[in-house]
């Protein structure tokens, strides 16, 4: 790692933080000075320039600041995660845009132009269109989402510094890849190279490179009957670096980033991968039988789908293997990006995301609109399809159908007060009343047993960031 507090970059003070971010930038120097040391500093800065916040403008002109910080030398390993942290909340704001399909930058970069020079009323009046003609979810999701910021003040000013933030950090990939390496880097808690890979991941323009990084680090090419004999360490400190970091095992997130990065034509990584599914580590083989789904799509082998499956099965569950091995961003869980991204193998992983599914239509109160929304369309088709209510009176569903319907009939009556949950039934033509849901689908709920309640638990000291970055995975 090269960067030092005597780079180009090491002086925040040398920006006019105010004028991009009116409110709260004046705070922002001093802020980034203590991002790696204190939680505190990490979560106000985040508050500032979080995307869509109106402090957005300056994320561009934070991130060499940022990646400077979780580079330098004289940061301590232990800390570098925080400054990685906030680059990956601000490249990933909208992770659920991203799955299955990545983002096109040509694309993107078009789309900006095109925004920042029209009229706003004519952009806002084409991307309502675009969402009501969107053809599948996930598009209706990256022009809903575009569409709520293009209605904020500044709107176009904030999807140009989302654009603008995410090449500053493309700039940066060979800096960050440093952070894969080392024991210091890779063992632990909240080791930099884990924070480095969730980060990398987004950076698809970048595969090439990135893949190769990865692969190198974690030597991850390599059967571990293949792999260079570790010379016998000579001191305490060679002892335990060797032991923090696992003989060179590529990590969770590592494995996560190869899926999303890497390509179906690249026969050497499917192998190495192929081994870490059969390599006996419960998280490593879940992480790489996702990555393989993530790369061949409707080619999946099926060994990779039946060992998620039975990884789903096991105590840790879905939910905590995707923990483990998936970043925890925005405003999504995990398992929530995870059982999106599976869509990629199409019917292929059809009987696997189904059993995903009644757990996050239960259980992700903030992602129940999206995940329900996401089931629907598994099992009735696109929403554009425009059933209606006598439609559904009168269908004889299968198997699959009904259990996507028995999920939403026994939700509780707190669900069914989300406005952006009946809509969604809405748009399938579904009762959004709960009763008449139930009726129309033949669901007869047992009387709730009130059990006593128990204290209250205690509030956590930490919201919004900390909130995502450690309840419930990372």
């Amino acid at each position: 790692m090269n960067a030092t507090p005597n780079d180009a970059h090491a002086d925040p003070d040398s920006v006019d933080w105010t004028a991009l971010a009116p409110e709260g930038g004046e705070r922002i120097a001093s802020l980034l000075a203590g991002v790696t040391g204190s939680d505190t500093a990490l979560s106000e800065l985040h508050d500032i320039i979080e995307f869509p916040a109106p402090g957005h403008r300056a994320a561009p002109r934070a991130v060499d600041f940022l990646v400077d910080a979780a580079c330098s030398e004289q940061t301590p390993a232990t800390d570098r995660w925080r400054p990685l942290s906030l680059l990956l909340e601000l490249v990933s704001a909208h992770a659920e845009d991203l799955f299955p399909e990545p983002r096109d930058l040509a694309q993107w970069r078009d789309e900006v132009a095109w925004i920042t020079s029209t009229d706003i009323g004519k952009v806002i009046e084409q991307y309502r269109s675009w969402v009501e003609e969107a053809p599948d979810e996930q598009q209706r999701r990256r022009m809903r989402n575009r569409l709520d910021v293009l209605e904020l003040p500044d709107g176009p000013a904030l999807l140009q510094a989302e654009l603008d933030t995410f090449e500053a950090i493309r700039a940066r990939v060979p800096d960050l890849l440093e952070l894969l390496k080392g024991a210091e880097n890779r063992g632990g808690m909240d080791r930099a190279g884990e924070w480095a890979s969730y980060l990398l991941a987004f950076l698809t323009p970048d595969a090439d490179r990135i893949v190769a990084g990865i692969t190198g680090a974690s030597q991850i090419l390599l059967a571990k009957d293949l792999r260079p004999a570790r010379q016998a360490p000579s001191s305490l400190r060679d002892m335990m670096d060797q032991a923090l970091v696992g003989g060179s095992d590529p990590l969770p997130a590592e494995l996560f980033a190869l899926g999303a990065l890497a390509g179906p034509d690249d026969i050497d990584l499917t192998v190495a991968l192929t081994h870490q599914m059969a390599g006996g580590n419960l998280y490593n083989s879940f992480a790489a039988s996702v990555a393989m789904v993530m790369i061949h799509g409707r080619n999946t082998p099926r060994e990779a789908l039946r060992r998620i499956g039975r990884g789903g099965g096991t105590t840790s569950g879905y939910e905590g293997l995707f923990n483990e091995s998936w970043p925890h961003c925005g405003e999504r869980s995990p398992q929530v990006l995870g059982f999106l991204a599976l869509g990629r193998a199409g019917d292929r992983a059809r009987r696997l995301r189904l059993d995903i599914l009644p757990g996050l239509i239960k259980g992700e109160e903030d992602s129940r609109a999206l995940v329900t929304a996401a089931g629907l369309e598994l099992v009735l088709g696109p929403r554009t399809q425009g059933s209606t209510a006598e439609d559904h009176l009168n269908a004889e569903y299968d198997e699959e159908t009904l259990k996507v319907m028995w999920a939403i009939a026994e939700l509780p009556a707190q669900a069914w007060e989300d406005a952006g949950f009946r809509e969604v039934l809405a748009a399938w033509g579904l009762p959004e009343d709960p009763e008449e849901f139930r009726t129309s689908v033949g669901v007869e709920l047992e009387p709730e047993v009130v059990e006593p309640s128990a204290p209250a638990a205690p509030e956590p000291p930490q919201g919004g960031l900390f909130g995502r970055l450690f309840g419930g995975g990372r």
